[in-house]
């Protein structure tokens, strides 16, 4: 009885037309992949594919002459990577690049048609690739007739020579149309040159569906022409000028090592540094975009003289960083007709920038940087970061990265909001992205040292759960509804301060760092960093703002006066009523008021709640942070800093001559006088070290030298104190 023998691949194999170029196999060909074999079937893809790996069709015809000839003439390049089409007009390329996988795709010429092999980007040009941001996984085919019922993992941001922007729920393309439609593996369907981009993993329960609109860079030019400050070739051009790759190396490795732990919008993997003592090569540097790479010298630089040779050569000339920052605005500006996520990360540090010129620290920021801030949030809704991307399609890497932009996002809108008295951006009903865990910081954990009394970037996570407690407080204490309604109000604005005191306290107590000044001693005795000391100041600016409010309603404000036009006849006023009745009937009821690290007594009865304990556990809370200001030392002014830190420190100034202003006798009054003239002199040596402080000294040295008496309607026993 003969048996049937087995299948063999290499049985079938048909004569082929070349015995110079390597046969691919049926599957390979039919996706227009590069078949790779070894000594025998099966192929590299369909080995790792496990699948069958035949060689039983026949080649296809050649296209005419005219056809060639006509292709030829788009100046098709020879393929320098795996590429296949899908069947909507766009070639996806797979190119492996330092051993990591980067993507890129182009729309076709029209509808049949398709356009060539991926060019090499040049650094500036409209649609070059950051290759280094995100892996990509490998790409298989897509099936030509029929819809794919998986769709894989496909980088977002980096698709070359396109943009990808959101869809709302209110778009001109509707959602849940788009959501019928016939995507491919990639999640992408074309009709001619409207391409949309499925997130995949969406819509489920509680969300929505979400697509990406991909638009050709070419189709901007004309709009960011007409913005166009500089081309991206010349400020390039002035940054290598400015700053030297051996210098900028440096740099970037200073920024990692000193912004990155507070503000970890760039990953360390994106330019190849496995810890903080790596430097990233030339290649790394060429292939970051503009606006990003000078970003990162620019914070960076304040730094450079903790770097042995940086140190040496700033010495004798330091880079403008003025410029710097000048060319970081020119190409964000340039970069926003075709955002990706390297803009966003510059502008997050523009907000952050430092100054050559100290006496520019002496002045508020102009209304420009609550602009900025403004399109930065629109920036973040046009790349579709405030929705929850764990179940996008995309990779692992990309989506950690989108998830800490926009809490960077959310920590700059809700503090520069509180601290400028402005409305928050972004409002609450209007984003889902999770609150940050371990995994959105995995692939770099392992890399860097521990904080001390913490894990690696807890720093950050910490102050994206703190943002949440600064929009609270915006939203319970300051927006305008909540200031009308408090002012006059001690009861109700007691009744509010009470969840956020509890809020702050259960804060700090999960905190596990040690005080700055305390840590800094620990530090001599072992290899740990410190706990950031801007995040435990904003933590302290919060609790200044609550006493604030609280001191609002105790005194009553004087009457506004009459309102008198210009082109009227002047009429006799009447006299200003003595600031005296201010100061009246100042019993209130504090037994509600929560204990804040043993400010008031557990026992306050009614009969003893007045508004003198109110400001004691204030003047507490005052005293706590001037102590705080003047323990700290040049190692903790040293470290990166929010810059909006020092509009904190211009809170606290304010706080503290409010103490002095509405004391309610002559016992408070002097203890608030002599708490004002140590913060002066704290304020004063400290501000010798950084600059931060110099808003703070200036804002108080002008009512000085005004005149307290002069400036304010003081009370008669505050008077008396101050003279």
């Amino acid at each position: 009885m003969s048996s049937t023998p087995a299948y063999d691949p290499a049985s079938v194999v048909r004569s082929y037309r070349s015995q110079k170029r390597q046969k691919p196999c049926d599957r390979c060909r039919e996706r227009k992949l590069r078949c790779q074999t070894d000594s025998e079937p099966p192929c590299q893809r369909c080995r790792r594919n496990n699948s069958t790996c035949t060689f039983v069709g026949k080649p296809r015809r050649r296209p005419p002459q005219h056809d060639r000839d006509r292709r030829g003439r788009r100046g098709r390049p020879e393929p320098m990577s795996d590429e296949h089409t899908t069947p909507h007009g766009f070639t996806v390329f797979t190119r492996l690049h330092d051993g990591d996988l980067s993507s890129g795709i182009s729309s076709s010429i029209d509808e049949t048609a398709v356009t060539g092999a991926e060019k090499p980007p040049q650094v500036g040009a409209p649609g070059a690739t950051f290759t280094r941001t995100l892996d990509t996984p490998a790409l298989t085919g897509v099936h030509p007739h029929r819809p794919s019922t998986h769709q894989l993992a496909h980088c977002l941001d980096q698709i070359q020579g396109h943009t990808a922007q959101l869809l709302g729920g209110s778009s001109e393309s509707d959602p849940w149309l788009l959501r019928h439609c016939r995507f491919d593996e990639l999640g992408l369907r074309s009709f001619h040159k409207v391409h949309y981009r499925h997130a995949g993993g969406v819509p489920t329960r509680d969300r929505i569906p979400v697509h990406f609109l991909l638009s050709d860079d070419h189709l901007c030019e004309g709009a960011a022409a007409e913005t166009r400050i500089s081309s991206e070739g010349e400020l390039r051009t002035e940054l290598e000028t400015l700053v030297s790759p051996i210098y900028g190396a440096r740099l970037v490795r200073l920024f990692h090592k000193h912004v990155f732990p507070v503000l970890p919008v760039i990953s360390p993997s994106e330019l190849g540094l496995a810890s903080t003592d790596s430097v990233p090569d030339r290649t790394s540097l060429d292939s970051t975009p503009t606006h990003l790479l000078a970003a990162m010298y620019g914070s960076a630089l304040p730094f450079a003289l903790n770097d042995d040779q940086l140190a040496v050569m700033h010495g004798y000339q330091q880079p403008p960083l003025d410029r710097i920052w000048r060319i970081v605005y020119k190409s964000i500006q340039e970069a926003l007709h075709r955002p990706r996520l390297s803009t966003m990360q510059a502008a997050l540090l523009y907000l952050h920038k430092t100054h050559d010129d100290r006496c520019r620290y002496a002045s508020s920021d102009t209304p420009f940087m609550w602009s900025l801030m403004g399109s930065i949030v629109g920036l973040g809704h046009s790349l579709g970061l405030h929705l929850e991307c764990r179940m996008f399609g995309i990779p692992a890497r990309e989506k950690g990265l989108r998830r800490r932009l926009w809490w960077a996002v959310f920590i700059e809108d809700k503090w520069m909001s509180l601290l400028l008295g402005r409305p928050p951006y972004i409002r609450r009903n209007e984003w889902d992205t999770s609150e940050l865990d371990s995994a959105d910081f995995e692939p770099h954990s392992a890399s860097y040292p521990e904080t001390l009394g913490a894990g690696p970037y807890t720093a950050f996570r910490d102050m994206a759960r703190l943002a949440l407690v600064a929009d609270s407080i915006q939203e319970s204490l300051y927006s305008l509804h909540a200031c009308q309604k408090l002012a006059d109000d001690l009861q109700s604005s007691i009744q509010a301060a009470k969840p956020l005191f509890d809020q702050l306290n259960a804060w700090r107590a999960s905190i596990p760092a040690l005080e700055p000044y305390k840590a800094c001693l620990s530090t001599m005795r072992s290899d740990t960093t410190t706990y950031p000391t801007t995040v435990y100041f904003a933590h302290l600016t919060l609790v200044v703002y609550v006493w604030r409010a609280l001191l609002r309603p105790t005194v009553r404000s004087l009457p506004p006066p009459p309102i008198i036009e210009m082109d009227q006849p002047l009429h006799e006023t009447q006299p200003l009523q003595d600031p005296a009745f201010l100061f009246e009937d100042l019993s209130w009821d504090f037994s509600e008021l929560p204990e804040i690290e043993l400010h008031l007594e557990e026992d306050v009865t009614e009969t003893s709640a007045t508004v003198k304990e109110l400001h004691q556990a204030a003047q507490s809370c005052a005293g706590n942070l001037v102590n705080f200001t003047c323990q700290l030392t040049s190692s903790n002014f040293g470290e990166f800093w929010h810059s909006w830190s020092r509009v904190g420190y211009a809170v606290v100034s304010n706080f503290l001559m409010a103490l002095l202003v509405q004391a309610p006798s002559s016992e408070n009054a002097l203890k608030a006088k002599q708490m004002l003239e140590h913060w002066r002199r704290v304020i004063r040596d400290q501000g010798k070290v950084s600059p931060v402080l110099t808003l703070a000294m200036t804002r108080l040295n002008a009512f000085y030298w005004a005149g307290l008496s002069e400036t304010f309607c003081l009370p008669q026993h505050v008077q008396d104190v101050l003279q």
